[in-house]
């Protein structure tokens, strides 16, 4: 009995911290902001052979300054380049100031 109450606490617990994990609908996915990061990225001079996928988290400072925090990605030279052109720039999209930390996929294509 004591092995089959451990068994139910430890898969509450792991399908709690699942839920917690799984994405929702947020404000960081708004196809404003979308569409600013897009126009900032679209002028971007990378020379790749394949699509790129990377995973951006972005944070903003009472200026409403984009600051860089994380670009996901096995290519690395794309994540450095995403990373110059997108930190410190302004946005006009008015977001959620309670939102601390902003998640959103990049893909460049060749």
């Amino acid at each position: 009995m004591k092995i089959l109450k451990l068994v139910v606490f430890a898969l509450a617990i792991s399908a709690g911290s699942l839920l917690h994990a799984a994405p929702g609908n947020s404000p960081e996915t708004s196809a404003s902001f979308k569409k600013e990061i897009h126009d900032l990225l679209k002028n971007i001079e990378l020379d790749i052979e394949e699509e790129v996928v990377a995973n951006l988290v972005v944070s903003f400072n009472e200026n409403n300054e984009m600051q860089v925090l994380y670009v996901g990605t096995t290519h690395t030279p794309a994540g450095k380049l995403i990373k110059q052109h997108l930190n410190h720039k302004k946005i006009k999209t008015v977001l959620d100031p309670s939102i601390k930390k902003y998640k959103l996929p990049i893909r460049l294509k060749p």
